[in-house]
Formats: structure tokens, C-alpha cells, sequence
């Protein structure tokens, strides 16, 4: 990796023969130029895996894929999509594409090309798309500002509801924005990060979504037409409409649900031509640098810490789309071969359901009712400080069925042995009290004799004391009462340490407030 460089993609809505430049952020030099797909629509640039560039026609309803070291689109591949795209994602992984076209969100599976569903809750254009960074929900906006969470599982199978409830309903519907929605970022942490949404209302807006509800609201003195965040989520950027690039800092948040700054407390970052609006930012990896792109033809690079202009990057058009990928500078070489990831075209039609689409999954008795928590095995031994043997029987809970299997084997064994433990010194009492009524005659000292047999049977059946190397039938009675004796203090040594987790867990989170909230559909 020592040869890496970021490399900045950049579209532009120029007329020439290029959609796509890719530039080193440090020296910006060219890597790579791909050709032929005209004017790439703003939110309409992604990649799958640095090994693929797909971008939106602006004003045709096709989708342009190129091979990362090649100028030139793929050869005999033509995604025709039922209209123009206005904005598009894709999984991380890169198996599902979703496209806005109007109102409509189109689901695809690249990898079959198949059309799973269309998603139809917006009431105008859509503008914006994106994942989450595990590819579990992603997000919409809209010109009618609304901003919608969907789960990728129920809106890519849709089942069957009780009631008529429709299943592809979004998990979150939000509509706290007045005007058209123009960008949005999520967070690191799946449904348990943080959205930051911004529209022409001026506004810039925080949601949980764990919880689903609206955090903060940040009211500019302009409209807002992008924003991005840093990894640690204590800076956000905001570019407005008047050619400025506004900072706001996430840990000096105000405590009031809506806060106006005002233009004295704003920090910005001024270079770009007055007037024209700021379409696109981006972070470095570092989040040392920001890269800026406008309507006024230029990209403009940053120190974040000093706000100062580093270098500004002229283009042939207003700028559509920033991104910016570690990569090395060979994956431009043509020698290399991409391995092709998904299928030749895209389904305009939902088709229906193969037999082969569905995966059979043979659900037996134990867990009919839900998954179980296993059982904790208290006949092992946890050698360790209390908070490793706590770590230790947590992981052990999500080992799988066989695992289980073992441990309840193991303790049935346990209790048979610890059962035969104490049935076989009752058996040993009875037989001795019968030779020695049946015997008294024959034995000199009875009186001495039974009161002997009976301490050491008495110290034998006692837990607490040490018992008598003493062999009954054959079996020896110390080593059995020894391995119940150490089995009862395990068990109870295990109970104390479970006991005082989590005691001291739930006092250390009573002081702290909690924001996760049952998740229900606004």
C-alpha cells in the first residue's frame, strides 16, 4: 500500500466527450478519463468495489457502466431503465441498485438483472439516494421534502401482511422539511447512526435512527444544496446556495431542538464564485481536506483546520458528483482483468418468482418458537478475571445447535453422576444396617462397630467435611462426593460473578440517559 493515493471522481455537466475524470487529490494529476456517456445526472456516480463505474444519463433513461481501467464503456452492455434516473445507489457489496425515476424508487438485483419491486411513497421527483454503510436500509428525498428509510429485506421481498398491511411501507417517513430535499449523509453504525439531511428550506437536520425521531434542527441564513460529515461525526459541512461552504460543530450542539445561527457565529469557507450554489463536498480520508465542487465551474480543495484555499481545480461544466476512494494508481493498467459482477441488462418489468429463488429452510420443534438463549454449562471451568469468563459466556451464547447439544449432554451427565452420588451411599447404609442385625451375634463390639460404620458413613454423606477414602460396591464414595462438592461451589462461584455483572452494568447505566426508542413508522 505504499504506492496508495486518494483518488478524487469527478462529473461534471460539460458537453464534451467525458463523464468521469479521476484525479489524484494531492498532486492532481490525471489517472483516468472514461468516455461516451454524456452528462452524468447530479447523484448519479457510483462504483462496486473499484472495480466498476456506473453513472445516470442527465437526459436519457440509460446507465453507463465502465470497467475501472478502461476509457471505454463495457462492449454489448446497454442498461435501458424505464426513465430518466434522477439519482441512484448501490449496496456496498454491489448486488442491489436502487434508482429514483420521477417519484418512483426502482429496485434491482445486479446480479440476475431482475426488477424485485417499485416503491412508490414519494409524492414528487425523487433527488437523492444512499445506503447505509452495511447495506441493510437505505434513504430517500424528494422534491416534496420528505425523507424516507426503507429496509432493503422487506422492500426487496415483500410479504404477504395480515390485514392488508402493506409490507414495503417505509420504516421511517419523515416531513420535517418545507422544500425540496437536495443531499443527505448516514452515519457509521447501520440503523444506529445518525442522518443528516438538508433542503432548500435553509435547514440542516439531525435524526436518530434507532429511534426514528429528529435530534436537532440547524437553520441557515441561505439555502442548503449538500452536506457531508466526518467519520467522527463532530464537524458538518454544509454547502449553500450563495457559492460558501459552511461549518457546524456536532460537539458543541446546542440544547434546543431549533437553533438559527447567525451569520457572526458561522465559520466559512469562502473561494467559490459568489452566487452559484455548491452541489457537491467531499471528505479526504484524513478529514484534513474537503473538496468543494459548484455551479461556477470549479473544484475547490481545503485545509479543514485553517479554512484556506489549497488549490482550485477549473472544470468544463458545473460539477455533479465528488467522490473520493483510496486506490492504487495500477488498477488504471489495462492488463488487468475486472471480473464482471452482475448480469448483461436490467428488467424494465417485475417478472415473476422462479421455483429457484427461494431458499427451503427445514424449521424442526426446538425452535418453532424463536431462537433460544443456550444454557450456560456450569460443570467447565472458566479460568480468568471476571470480566474475560463474562465476555467468554456471552460468545457462547451465539455458538450453534451442536454446541448446544454438547452442553446439555454434558449436563445430564453431570446430574446422573451427582444422582448415583447420592443414591449409592442410602444403598450403602441399608445394606450395612441389615449385616449388622443380621450379623450381631457374630461381631464381639457391636455397640462399638455401628457407632464407627455410622460416623464414617455420616462423614461421607456430608459435604462439608472431607470424606473417607472408603470404596462401596466398588465405586469410590470420596471421588464422587469431591466432584459434587466441586460442582455446587462452580455453580455458585459462577451465580456471584453473573449476579454482580449485572448489578454493576445496570448501575452504571441508570445515570446516563437512553435514547433508543421502540421503532415505529411516523
Amino acid at each position: 500500500m505504499g504506492d496508495a493515493v486518494e483518488g478524487l471522481f469527478i462529473s461534471t455537466a460539460s458537453e464534451d466527450n467525458t463523464t468521469c475524470t479521476v484525479q489524484d487529490l494531492r498532486t492532481g494529476t490525471d489517472l483516468m478519463r472514461y468516455k461516451g456517456g454524456g452528462c452524468a445526472q447530479h447523484h448519479g456516480l457510483a462504483t462496486i468495489r473499484l472495480n466498476y463505474v456506473f453513472a445516470a444519463n442527465s437526459a436519457k433513461p440509460l446507465l453507463h457502466v465502465w470497467p475501472i481501467n478502461k476509457q471505454e464503456q463495457m462492449a454489448g452492455l446497454r442498461f435501458v431503465v424505464p426513465g430518466k434516473v434522477n439519482a441512484l445507489a448501490l449496496t456496498p457489496d454491489g448486488s442491489f441498485l436502487v434508482a429514483g425515476i420521477q417519484e418512483t424508487i426502482y429496485l434491482w438485483h445486479l446480479n440476475s438483472g431482475r426488477m424485485l419491486n417499485t416503491l412508490s411513497k414519494h409524492y414528487q421527483a425523487v433527488t437523492c439516494l444512499r445506503f447505509t454503510d452495511n447495506g441493510e436500509h437505505f434513504i430517500s428525498g424528494g422534491k416534496d421534502g420528505a425523507v424516507l428509510v426503507w429496509d432493503l429485506t422487506f422492500s426487496a421481498a415483500p410479504l404477504d401482511m395480515a390485514g392488508g398491511k402493506d409490507s414495503t411501507e417505509p420504516l421511517y417517513s419523515f416531513n420535517d422539511h418545507g422544500l425540496a430535499v437536495t443531499d443527505l449523509y448516514s452515519g457509521i453504525g447501520g440503523l444506529r447512526s445518525y442522518l443528516y439531511t438538508v433542503s432548500l428550506d435553509r435547514c440542516c437536520k439531525v435524526y436518530d435512527l434507532c429511534g426514528g425521531v429528529l435530534l436537532l434542527s440547524v437553520v441557515f441564513p441561505v439555502a442548503l444544496h449538500s452536506v457531508i460529515v466526518n467519520k467522527m461525526e463532530t464537524k458538518v459541512y454544509v454547502g449553500s446556495g450563495d457559492g460558501k461552504v459552511f461549518a457546524f460543530h456536532m460537539d458543541k450542539a446546542p440544547r434546543m431542538k431549533e437553533y438559527h445561527l447567525e451569520e457572526e457565529e458561522i465559520q466559512a469557507f469562502v473561494g467559490h464564485t459568489a452566487g452559484k450554489a455548491i452541489t457537491c463536498l467531499a471528505l479526504n480520508l484524513s478529514a484534513t481536506s474537503l473538496v468543494s465542487g459548484g455551479e461556477d465551474n470549479q473544484v475547490c480543495v481545503w485545509d479543514v483546520d485553517s479554512r484556506q484555499l489549497i488549490k482550485s481545480l477549473p472544470q468544463n461544466g458545473s460539477v455533479t458528483n465528488l467522490r473520493i476512494y483510496l486506490l492504487s494508481p495500477s488498477i488504471f493498467l489495462p492488463e488487468h482483468k475486472q471480473p464482471q459482477l452482475f448480469a448483461d441488462s436490467l428488467k424494465r418489468m417485475i417478472s415473476p418468482r422462479d421455483e429457484l429463488d427461494g431458499i427451503d429452510l427445514l424449521v424442526d420443534e426446538e425452535y418453532h418458537e424463536g431462537r433460544k438463549t443456550p444454557e450456560m454449562d456450569f460443570t467447565q471451568s472458566y479460568p480468568g478475571t471476571d470480566a474475560e469468563i463474562i465476555r467468554k459466556l456471552i460468545a457462547d451464547m451465539n455458538t450453534g445447535k451442536d454446541e448446544e447439544g454438547e452442553a446439555e449432554k454434558g449436563e445430564s451427565e453431570s446430574e446422573s453422576a451427582a444422582e448415583e452420588d447420592q443414591s449409592e451411599p442410602e444403598e450403602a447404609e441399608s445394606e450395612a444396617e441389615e449385616e449388622v442385625e443380621s450379623g450381631a451375634d457374630e461381631i464381639p463390639d457391636v455397640e462399638v462397630s455401628r457407632e464407627d460404620f455410622e460416623t464414617a458413613l455420616a462423614d461421607s454423606t456430608d459435604d462439608d467435611d472431607t470424606p473417607s477414602t472408603s470404596k462401596t460396591n466398588g465405586v469410590d464414595v470420596q471421588k464422587l462426593l469431591a466432584e459434587n462438592a466441586r460442582l455446587k461451589e462452580e455453580s455458585k462461584r459462577m451465580f456471584e460473578i453473573m449476579f454482580k455483572f449485572i448489578s454493576s452494568d445496570g448501575v452504571a447505566s441508570s445515570g446516563k440517559p437512553n435514547r433508543k426508542k421502540s421503532r415505529q413508522t411516523q
